[in-house]
Formats: C-alpha cells, structure tokens, sequence
C-alpha cells in the first residue's frame, strides 16, 4: 500500500480487484480517494482504517478497476457532429441500395435544401468495392444536400446538389494534395479524394460555437460509457476558428468531462517575431505550444498530414497496392514543405504528431524528424507518428533509436484487417499496424481509435490487440499479439506517456488523478475471446462518478 496523506478520503471502494498498471504493485483491492485524487491503493485491511465520519464506502463485491482509458488518437469533436447524422458505421452497410435506403429514411425528417450528413460507409464492404456515386445519392434525398463520409475520413461523396452548392463542375481543377473522381465523360461522380474535402469545409463551416458545444456534450457520454476518462483529440480547429474556445467554455459550462489534450491543426499556427536575431517561432497567439492548459484541458501536439488512407489506396508507398497496380498513393504536402515544416515546428518547441500510413509516408517523416533533431537536439520532444501503419523492422528500429512514438489504431485489426491483408499482400501486411514489435523493442504502445473511422470503444481495440482476429473471421498477425495486461496498460499508461501525462493518470498509484472504470469481469482471466463483450458499469473522473449502470454507485 502507498499513502500519499494522512488526510482522510472523502471515498473508498473496496472488494474488489484493481489491476493497477503499476509494476510496484500490480494487484491491490481497495483504492482510497479525496478530492481528485488517489490517496491511497493497497488491501483491505490497509485502506479501510483510513476511512473517517464522512467517507463513503463503496462495496465493489469482486468487481475490476482499472485506470480510466485515455483514447490517445481520437477526432471527439468530428464524432460529436456525426452523432447527429445517419450512421452507416455501427452496423455497418453491406449495399449501395442499404446506404441509399438509411439516408432517405432520414431525409424524410429534414428540412427540404438543408444539408444532411452520413458517415462511416466502407466500400471494401460492399458489392465490387464500389463507392456510391452523385446519381446514388441523388435517388436518396434529392431535396438535400447530402455529404456521405467515408469510414476512413479520407474521401467524401457529395450528391448533385452538394456538388452545386460546393461550386464542383467538370471545369474545377483537382486542389493540391486532393483529387475529384470524374467518370469516362469528365463529370464528377461525386467522389473526393484527400484535399478536395476542403471544398466542402469551405462551404459548411465553420460551425458555431453553440453546435460544437452541443456535439461534444453528446460524445462526452458515450465516451463515459465506455470508460474512457481522457482522449488526445486529433485535429482541433477543423470546425471553427473560434474551436479552441467552443473546447474551454465546454468545461466551463461542465458539458465537457473527460480529459482532453488537444492536436492543433497546423494551418490553425500563426508565425510570431521576437527581438532581434530570435528566430520566428509558429504557435497560437505569443508563441504558446504543446503543454499550455491544466489538466482538464491543455495544448498537445500540432497535428499535420503526410499522406491518406490505406483502405482508400491514398497512403504513400514504395511499391503499388496488391489490389491496385500502378498506385503507389501519394503526399498530401509536397515532401520538402513536410520537412521544413517539420523543422520549424521542432525549434518552436512543438510536439510533432504527423499522420503517416504508407511506409514510404513513414519513411519521408522520419527523415524529416532526423534532420530536425540533428539541427537542434531536444531530449524527450515525444514526437509521434499517427497510425503508422506500414511499417517493417528496419523501420521500427529507427523510431526507436530517435525516440519516435507511434500510434496504432488496435479496432482497425478486425474492422479494417481484411482490406490490409488485400490490400497488401502477406508480406507486408505482416508489418501493418504491428503491436508486439513496439513493445519487445523497449518503445511506448498507445491505445486509440482514430474514431470516428472505427467504433471507438477501447475494450474493442484491447480484444483486437489480444486476439488478432479480422471481422472476416482470418487470423491477421498472430505473431504480434499481445497479452490482456499489456493492451490495458496500452489505453491507459501507454497513451498518458504520449501527451506527457504518465505522472498524473494512467496507473492506480497515490498521487495520481483518481480516474478510474469499473468492469463487469477481468479481462486478463476471461477467455480471451469474450474480452470485447465486456460491460463497464462505472467510469469515475477525479473521483466523480458520472457515469454507472448496473446497479453500480446505488
């Protein structure tokens, strides 16, 4: 047992089985709390005599705890908009006419000429794996505006009149970094590629303040339900240029509870001068970078992309696609702009966090973070590469020895496995989205989503990490599986260390926020294959408990 005051808490569970993610004491049974924080972790019999007049006793009757789950790669901000739309994810459509059928059910309860929004469609689901097309979903809702997102997030398809209102014609030239899919006669389909989403984002936002509010109050209580206490939100100012402060006026208002560290996009950056002869720096206003903010909400990473997606066949690779020869993928910035990009963002003391799938993507940003730290040495910069996704030895090697944190998504394995091992082949797929290969290396595992790409709830990806099954039931990388222990200190220690957190959340220790999620079982004793049908039934945040089902908390 640790006690970290002689202050007695205001809360003890007990009876229970904390897995704690602390080396030191990996078991314990009852875990003390005032205020915020964990006071004290250990057995009954040394946390009870702690108890005074006004603590509460919480009987946990053999229950699990572990620490809250931190989602290290999340869009929450996207998810909260979504959830407001007609869902093709979930339950995911297996048709063109399914995803026709969903969107002109919804229609029907919307405004003639407003815009109406569909997401997570995969057309490695569907028949020919075609995407829809303008006409498609002209025949759905044609008095509406319709954007349909792909699950990737990196493509779109508008109908006619979203076309129209996005002022896309056959003459629109295909914007750097992005490309408009036209058919045999030049025309639209409807499908944009990358880049070209932003002639969408020009015409439909920004959002206001109140609407993006609204979206994360929403997402706020699903990410409760399923224990999620803190996420590393992935692109913040998409939305609006007033997001960062819809984001604080959310806590504020208490409609924002978990903990979020926010990836500023990088073309939200303004360049700021200093006295003379200091370097320009980019930053938000005065300079301000990663760590600004407290606990409850602060600035990460800058956030930038390198190339696409790799069910969509845009990530950037040295040799073609198995399923597409020829397309090798591309950069969605030309590679010298990545690099001084890259350079400059390092000197201004940023936290790097750079979307990479394809491994020649991965190869171009790890020269690019070489060169930054050969020109000005930083101990513990934490840069990231988001998903790295193609991946092999010589490669991983390297992250390690330049001190390269990378970022898998564990829910992609059985949503997307399928498309990968298609996509590329068994040779490389055996390097796609490894998990053991970071650990036997000494390197950090994070656990994250990328929602709203895939379902975002962690217990998913743990059972993923664990089982290395795809959705079409094949085995995808038995060699990279890792034990339930290591896939819970993944979403929990792993990704706190990835947004310099590990000190105050991630593990059950004294001193640490007291963060935590009640589980219905054990994940490490069940058979393994059950792991993902496990049920929070509680999900505290600095010792509140605001979310509980069950019975649990009555």
């Amino acid at each position: 047992m640790t006690i970290g005051s002689l202050l007695r808490p205001d809360l003890i569970l007990f009876a229970g089985n904390l897995i704690t993610v602390d080396p030191g004491q990996p078991r314990a049974q009852a875990i003390a709390i005032r205020g915020e924080t964990i006071l004290a972790v250990g057995t009954d019999a040394d946390v009870l005599p702690l108890a005074g007049a006004g603590t509460r006793l919480v009987d946990l009757h053999g229950m699990t705890v572990v620490p809250g789950f931190n989602d290290a790669h999340n869009h929450m901000v996207f998810f909260g908009q979504q959830l407001k739309g007609v869902d093709l994810q979930t339950n995911p459509a297996r048709s063109i006419s399914e995803v026709v059928q969903r969107i002109r059910n919804a229609a029907l309860s919307r405004s003639p000429g407003a815009w109406l929004s569909a997401y997570g469609y995969d057309n490695n689901l569907l028949p020919g794996q075609v995407h829809p097309t303008r006409h498609d979903l002209d025949a759905a809702a044609p008095e509406h505006m319709v954007q349909c997102g792909h699950t990737s997030g990196h493509m779109c398809v508008l109908n006619s009149k979203a076309l129209a209102a996005c002022a896309i014609t056959r003459e629109t030239p295909d914007p750097e970094g992005g490309r408009i899919v036209r058919d045999g006669n030049g025309e639209p389909t409807g499908l944009l590629l990358e880049l070209a989403q932003e002639l969408v984002e020009r015409v439909r936002y920004p959002l206001t303040e109140a609407e993006i509010i609204e979206g994360l109050e929403l997402a706020d209580r699903r990410y409760l339900s399923e224990g999620i206490t803190s996420a590393q939100e992935a692109l913040a100012g998409s939305l609006s240029p007033l997001e960062l402060k819809a984001w604080q006026d959310a806590v504020v208002q208490d409609r924002l509870h978990i903990r979020t560290s926010l990836m500023v996009r990088v073309d939200f950056l303004q360049q700021s001068h200093g006295a003379a002869g200091e370097l320009p720096v980019l930053g938000l206003s005065q300079g301000l970078h990663t760590g600004f903010g407290d606990h409850r909400l602060r600035i990460g990473a800058v956030k930038m992309f390198a190339d696409g997606s790799l069910i969509g066949r845009t990530a950037y690779m040295f040799e073609p696609f198995a399923t597409d020869p020829g397309n090798t993928g591309f950069l969605v910035v030309p590679e010298d702009v990545l690099k001084d990009r890259i350079l400059r963002l390092h000197q201004s003391g940023w936290q790097l966090a750079i979307h990479a799938i394809g491994d020649k993507a991965v190869t171009v940003v790890l020269d690019g973070y070489e060169a930054a730290l050969q020109a000005c040495p930083r101990a513990d910069h934490r840069h990231r590469v988001e998903h790295a996704g193609v991946l092999n030895p010589t490669v991983l090697d390297r992250m390690a020895r330049l001190g390269i944190i990378g970022v898998p998504q564990q829910h992609f394995i059985y949503r997307t496995g399928d498309g990968y091992l298609a996509n590329l082949g068994p040779e490389r797929a055996r390097w796609c989205y490894p998990q053991k290969a970071y650990l036997d290396r000494g390197m950090v595992l994070a656990g994250s989503s990328d929602r709203p790409v895939v379902p975002g709830a962690p217990l998913l990806g743990i059972h993923d990490a664990v089982n290395q099954m795809t959705s079409g039931g094949r085995p995808y990388i038995p060699e990279e599986a890792i034990t339930p222990e290591q896939a819970i200190a993944a979403y929990t220690l792993g990704s706190a260390y990835c947004s310099f957190e590990e000190h105050i959340k991630g593990s059950l220790v004294a001193g640490k926020l007291a963060d935590l999620t009640v589980l219905d079982r054990d994940p490490t004793t069940i058979d393994p294959t059950a792991i993902g049908e496990t049920r929070v039934l509680g999900t505290f945040v600095g010792g509140r408990l605001l979310y509980a089902t069950g019975g649990f908390g009555a």
